[in-house]
């Protein structure tokens, strides 16, 4: 009974440690998306735990769904241009629509 106890501490440690292998993609994608926001004057602050994530082309297409300040549920894909470079589109651009979803996280 004791080995249970300090296993699954230890597992909730291994499994929480293990991020995406997309991390670095969905972190750029949430910043660019507040900068977005804060263009247009929408003072939401968007974070992981408040946005649904989609990942399609091995990080090539990032797509993020989340509820703006007035609760109106907003979507948006970035396209990847280049290193570390995003393209905003308001919807899956038509070459991508039939992609694969290969990673997501619903949060919200």
């Amino acid at each position: 009974m004791k080995k249970l106890f300090l296993a699954l501490p230890l597992l909730l440690i291994f499994l929480t440690a293990c991020g995406s292998q997309y991390d670095p993609e969905i972190e750029q994608v949430i910043e660019l998306e507040n900068e977005h926001l804060a263009d247009l004057g929408d003072n939401v602050n968007l974070t992981r735990d408040t946005s649904d994530i989609y990942i399609y082309a091995d990080g090539g297409y990032v797509g993020i769904r989340y509820d703006n300040a007035a609760g109106d549920e907003q979507q948006a894909v970035y396209e990847e241009t280049g290193t570390d470079t995003y393209e905003r589109h308001d919807g899956m651009p038509e070459e991508a629509e039939n992609l694969t979803r290969e990673y997501e996280e619903e949060n919200r």
